[in-house]
């Protein structure tokens, strides 16, 4: 399918009809729909021009999260990704997408690699799956994550299950965050926030404050 600035994307729907829009530039999904109702967000000023990378929903960052010898978030989010597989089962619907290295990413990042990101929507789900393959004959490290925007009033939402985990509060020094450790069961967002949890666990329940649990 065509989408916003004429850039490809694809169009996942699973058989009880949820639907994930991911654009293949990026291999950024910018849309998850559970009946009807769209749970992730995209900034208004985003831009669909293959400039900038897209401002909102899922989008990567790899090899490096955050600033650090390349730029800001590194270049997975920066380069198009292709389709290499994809599947239907009764109740999910999945595909697989391929990053590798070009020139552009070898001129600031000298390493052959092979990034495959696999897509699933299910009934009321949507799950991701990272693996990166060395390809090249040195080693390398890297770091990622998926940078996710969901859609949420602020003033309600929260999340649970950070409780006993340490934390740096980067608010209002980033350069000299505060050590600390979560006592609470529920956290809430009264206001600006920039806290890195450590040692999360793997699961967390995000109450979007629109009536969602996550």
């Amino acid at each position: 399918a065509e989408g916003q600035g004429n850039l490809p994307k694809l169009v996942l729907t699973s058989p009880q009809k949820s639907e994930a829009e991911i654009y293949l530039f990026g291999g950024c999904i910018t849309s998850w729909k559970v009946a009807s109702k769209d749970l992730l967000f995209v900034r208004p000023d985003a831009v669909f021009n293959k400039i900038k990378p897209i401002s909102g929903g899922v989008p990567h960052c790899f090899p490096q999260f955050g600033p650090g010898l390349i730029q800001q978030h590194g270049f997975g989010r920066n380069m198009d990704w292709s389709v290499v597989d994809s599947e239907n089962a009764d109740d999910s619907a999945a595909v697989t997408l391929e990053l590798k290295d070009g020139p552009y990413s070898r001129a600031m990042w000298d390493f052959a690699f092979q990034a495959l990101y696999k897509v699933t929507v299910g009934a009321d789900s949507l799950s991701t799956e990272l693996k990166i393959t060395n390809t090249d004959n040195k080693p390398f490290s890297f770091t990622t994550a998926l940078h996710t925007y969901f859609r949420a009033s602020s003033a309600k939402a929260s999340v649970r299950g950070l409780k006993g985990c340490k934390t740096l509060n980067k608010d209002p020094d980033p350069k000299n965050p505060i050590e600390g450790k979560e006592d609470r069961d529920e956290v809430t967002f009264p206001g600006f926030l920039d806290c890195v949890y450590l040692d999360a666990p793997n699961e967390l329940q995000f109450d979007n404050g629109l009536g969602d649990k996550i």
